[in-house]
């Protein structure tokens, strides 16, 4: 039986090795934006490209990007790695009445508790950014 199970294994390796072989095609190339924008972005003639003068869409640009995954896509704690570290809510009024702005630029920047330290990782100019964004969010 053990021999039979070899042979099994076997012939599975090679028909798998064969259909990858069948799937490399020089036809295939890796995926673009362009790919899922036929026009490569390019703005329409005679229109002109929406300006964003909100800042705190960059704010929640970054913050999706860096902090969503745990604190949440409103901060409220409850990202998908919550149960594991426990953020806080940031939009709590206990948290918001708590600390200050300086507070919660300190711990973006330095860390805090399990929250590891983004002051590396950060332009400077983006901090005062988040923690406007984390005010926004108080109840």
């Amino acid at each position: 039986m053990g021999r039979m199970r070899t042979n099994t294994l076997t012939l599975l390796l090679a028909a798998l090795l064969t259909l990858s072989g069948a799937c490399k095609s020089r036809h295939l190339r890796t995926w673009t934006p362009q790919d899922h924008d036929p026009d490569g972005g390019a703005v329409a003639a005679g229109s002109q490209p929406v300006a964003d003068n909100d800042p705190l869409n960059a704010a929640r640009a970054l913050f999706a990007a860096q902090c969503a995954s745990c604190h949440g896509n409103e901060g409220r704690g409850d990202g998908p790695m919550a149960a594991m570290f426990r953020p806080a809510d940031l939009s709590a009024e206990a948290l918001q009445s708590a600390r200050s702005d300086e507070d919660l630029a300190s711990a973006i920047t330095r860390g805090k508790g399990r929250m590891p330290a983004f002051g590396a990782q950060l332009r400077p100019e983006a901090v005062p950014l988040l923690v406007a964004l984390i005010r926004s969010w108080r109840h």
